[in-house]
């Protein structure tokens, strides 16, 4: 419950959360890292409401449509960020950069993303900001065990991180979106509890969330394909279909040498 009567007073968590806005913001304004899901969501009304200066941007991550397009429909605010420069390449005598994906970079690791090698993440979500920046992010202790270990404010790569809501429960935030009467993305109820990547090898759900999108699936075996090309003969892979039958568990053969398999912990 948003606000708790206890022996000690009522706990108001949504006036608690606008105090801790209001007591760190920086002088430059927050950095939100938005992805337009339930948590974001929140904090990013929550900006708003204590009256701190923010700007949100969402990572180049491979996000379902859906997502994409609840984003764009009511935060056209919220600033896709362009990872920095991957590759660079002759364009009409300039020199573009080619910005991070999660294709390119697959080809560029010469393997899968997987649990024990999240490089997407590190690449893709956590270079958020610049060094010095004061970041928000709707992060709570409920999520996960290794979640529970965070405090409300720390320091990390440079940057202060700033979580207002990292106290809050599920129903907590359900509360507030139904109590403010904002919308949130579909997927939600469709039964997904969580909105992610697709494929992410951390979700239960990678080979359903593959199969409800195949442009990204094929998406996914193209740069397994380009992968084997670098990979200079040293694998059992084929075929780009080979690798995605693997990432998705339906074989479990480690074909690289030092390869580190989602299934192992």
């Amino acid at each position: 419950m948003l606000v708790e009567h206890t022996l000690f007073g009522e706990i108001n968590k949504v006036d608690i959360a606008i105090k801790r806005l209001q007591e760190f913001e920086p002088q430059e304004g927050y950095l939100l890292a938005f992805s337009g899901g339930k948590d974001s969501q929140v904090v990013y009304h929550l900006a708003e409401m204590a009256g701190v200066k923010f700007r949100a941007e969402v990572a180049p991550t491979p996000d379902p449509p859906e997502l994409i397009r609840f984003r764009r429909k009511y935060y056209p605010d919220v600033i896709e960020r362009k990872c920095n420069v991957f590759t660079k390449r002759q364009v009409k005598g300039t020199m573009e950069g080619r910005p991070k994906t999660i294709f390119n970079l697959i080809s560029s690791k010469k393997q899968p993303p997987t649990r024990m090698q999240r490089y997407c993440c590190e690449e893709l979500k956590e270079n958020v900001g610049n060094v010095g920046d004061t970041v928000l992010v709707g992060v709570r202790w409920s999520e996960s065990n290794n979640r529970k270990k965070l405090s409300m404010v720390s320091f990390w790569k440079g940057k202060v991180m700033v979580r207002p809501i990292i106290d809050w429960t599920d129903e907590d935030v359900w509360e507030f979106l139904k109590k403010y009467k904002k919308p949130y993305c579909e997927l939600y109820d469709q039964g997904f509890t969580r909105i992610g990547c697709i494929g992410c090898p951390l979700s239960s759900n990678q080979e359903k969330e593959l199969e409800m999108y195949p442009k990204y699936k094929e998406n996914y075996i193209r740069a397994f394909n380009r992968m084997i090309k670098n990979l200079d003969n040293n694998t059992t892979w084929q075929t780009g279909e080979d690798v995605m039958e693997w990432w998705i568990g339906k074989c479990k053969e480690k074909p690289l040498e030092n390869q580190c398999s989602m299934f192992e912990e």
